[in-house]
């Protein structure tokens, strides 16, 4: 079963968590149980890079930053195969990361499709393009008849022109689950890690030359016109060299 794991953050981690991730993930990622587990991950850029993108009465409306006005962010994600939710939670608090950060558990609703394009991005092989994250934020609420067929038809097209990296349906937020681990103890919390009325819905991974076709791409989401998609660039190190 496929499973999202969300690395939430506050800002930049202490020169103190920050060295005991560093010692300690490489550790983590040859252990052979949790190395079959978690499928690949990839770090984001942060917040100040993100636009939100909504669409109106056929009008594109960008605002800079990320949907949640909240002091915490994706910094990053895992794409878990476990067996299911226990595993996935033993796998976020054997993560070291979760000493210093929660870690948002999230099943998929589908089985997600992973090509050589989508593992080539699991291993930042991006070949020149700039991948980017487009998040759905939407109010639980508000039906939406005929989504799923919608979002199937754009993935297609974007699949057609080369763009399209994965993407799948989120299970809902009551499959959620918060994992921490405190002085040497793990606390679960039902439910997404953030309080706000709206919730995630689904990601989609797409290949762009610039921010620029990103926000263009998240305004011909379906889900746009209703809801609101924040675009998150991912992490690229050349970028920062």
């Amino acid at each position: 079963m496929n499973y999202l794991s969300l690395i939430w953050a506050d800002g930049r981690p202490s020169a103190e968590d920050l060295a005991f991730m560093q010692r300690e993930l490489p550790v983590f990622d040859q252990d052979p149980v949790w190395g079959s587990v978690r499928l690949f991950g990839r770090e984001l850029e942060l917040p100040e890079r993100a636009a939100t993108v909504r669409v109106r009465d056929g009008e594109r409306l960008v605002t800079d930053g990320p949907f949640a006005e909240t002091k915490e962010f994706i910094a990053g994600f895992d794409l878990l195969d476990a067996t299911g939710p226990d595993q996935a939670i033993d796998f976020a608090a054997a993560c070291p990361i979760s000493s210093c950060q929660p870690i948002e558990l999230r099943p998929f609703a589908g089985e997600v499709h992973l090509d050589e394009r989508a593992l080539a991005f699991g291993r930042a092989e991006d070949g020149g393009a700039r991948p980017h994250l487009l998040c759905p934020w939407v109010d639980p609420d508000i039906a939406e008849p005929g989504m799923r067929d919608e979002l199937q038809a754009w993935r297609e097209g974007l699949q057609s022109r080369g763009l399209h990296v994965l993407g799948q349906t989120l299970a809902g937020p009551q499959a959620a689950t918060t994992v921490r681990v405190r002085r040497g103890s793990r606390e679960l919390a039902a439910g997404p890690f953030t309080a706000i009325p709206q919730v995630m819905a689904e990601i989609d991974v797409v290949d762009c030359t610039d921010r620029d076709q990103a926000i263009e791409l998240a305004a011909t989401h379906p889900m746009a016109r209703r809801h609101a998609i924040e675009v998150r660039p991912f992490y690229i190190e050349d970028d920062h060299r």
